[in-house]
């Protein structure tokens, strides 16, 4: 991975390249970026720039052995730790066991993809990924040999914050004191969820988002778009870049906007259903969870994806953080009429109808089921955040 494919701010780039050249390289880092940024790909640019044997002043040279290695995530002095799962044939799982599928997942994707894409990937199902004691224990292991072709044995761990507390505990005074020339490098996307004495034993280093305008260069360079569709897509994805980049410009999905819109009307219709049962249209309904039903699993989870962000800004209307919500106009005149109805007293759980919707599908719940549950629910939700409806 070269540091001119990251798409990241220049001067993160410049903190890395001048601990090279000053020869100050911290042995424990932590890369801290929210989720959707590479900091995953600036990992790996990062250890390739430090092992490339004719690197240049501001990246590697991307032909030499080392370079090649790096490139395909063979090099034999890289070693990654990530969450994985136990399986039938895997009792005792560690991330040896997935390789394979983490170097495929990292070249088809430039390393940018999210723990769920992960998760998705291993057919982790209703798994939860972590990053358990064995991985430590391999860790340790490879660091009792010398770096077989690089001055460093290059450890990344990627979502620390998916460590269990024994692999926490183990990993502690590696951090401090690791032997020999080892650069141990944590990818984290969630820094609350890190235990304090990992945080302490490395060097932080946060990945900063674009301004708007940098992010809708990216994103039109990366896509191939203009610049106000790429202000756009950057609107939608609520910035996440991964997002933006993977989907470019099937983000901006007029369908989803339509639908969102028509699932919500239809939840509001049956909030007055006990009142005014002539007034539910429920073959326009019906027709909704027919169209949602034909998405497809994908489809329906950018969907689902889709209106938890427009959720999160209604949320963000009703405390007056209007300023931080950012759409393109049809969605915008629309939020205005309707945040109202999604508030403090029901936007919890809206949110998490959602959030369970999008499992069900990943679980391959029948989607009829799913998206009929999903509307009753909403319906529910709204006569309970519509003060309106309370007074009747």
């Amino acid at each position: 991975m070269l540091f001119s494919e990251v798409a990241v701010p220049q001067n993160i780039k410049d903190v890395l390249i001048n601990t090279k050249k000053s020869g100050r390289i911290s042995h424990a880092q932590l890369f801290l970026a929210q989720e959707g940024m590479p900091a995953l790909a600036l990992a790996l640019a990062y250890c390739q720039y430090i092992s490339c044997t004719h690197p240049t002043e501001t990246d590697s040279c991307g032909v030499c052995p080392s370079c090649q290695k790096f490139k395909n995530i063979a090099h034999p002095d890289l070693h990654c730790f990530f969450p994985n799962i136990a399986t039938d044939k895997i009792k005792h799982s560690n991330s040896d066991a997935f390789y394979d599928k983490w170097r495929e997942i990292i070249i088809n994707t430039n390393a940018m993809f999210s723990f769920q894409q992960w998760a998705d990937f291993i057919d982790a199902g209703n798994k939860q990924p972590i990053i358990n004691v064995n991985d430590v224990s391999l860790l340790l292991e490879k660091l009792l040999t010398k770096p077989y072709e690089s001055a460093y044995h290059f450890v990344i761990i990627w979502l620390p914050e998916k460590m269990n507390e024994a692999s926490a505990n183990k990993l502690l005074k590696t951090l401090e004191e690791p032997d020999g020339k080892t650069l141990i490098i944590l990818v984290s996307e969630n820094y609350e969820a890190l235990i304090s004495t990992i945080v302490s034993r490395t060097q932080l280093l946060k990945i900063n988002r674009f301004s708007l305008d940098e992010f809708a260069d990216v994103v039109a360079n990366r896509v191939g778009c203009d610049k106000n569709t790429a202000i756009d897509i950057s609107y939608i994805t609520n910035f996440n870049l991964q997002q933006a980049i993977s989907q470019g410009v099937n983000v901006i999905d007029e369908d989803s906007y339509q639908n969102f819109v028509e699932m919500m009307r239809s939840a509001y219709r049956m909030s007055y259903f006990s009142r005014q049962p002539q007034k539910v249209e429920f073959d326009k309904s019906e027709q909704l969870i027919n169209s949602l039903v034909a998405l497809g699993r994908e489809k329906q989870i950018a969907f689902l994806t889709y209106s938890l962000n427009l959720v999160r800004k209604c949320l963000l209307l009703n405390i007056e953080l209007g300023d931080m919500v950012k759409s393109p106009d049809e969605e915008a005149n629309f939020l205005k009429g309707f945040y109202p109805f999604i508030n403090l007293n029901n936007g919890h759980y809206v949110v998490e109808a959602l959030n369970k919707a999008i499992s069900d599908v990943r679980t391959h719940v029948d989607g009829r089921i799913i998206f009929v549950d999903l509307l009753l629910l909403l319906g529910q939700y709204i006569r309970l955040g519509d003060n309106r409806l309370q007074k009747k």
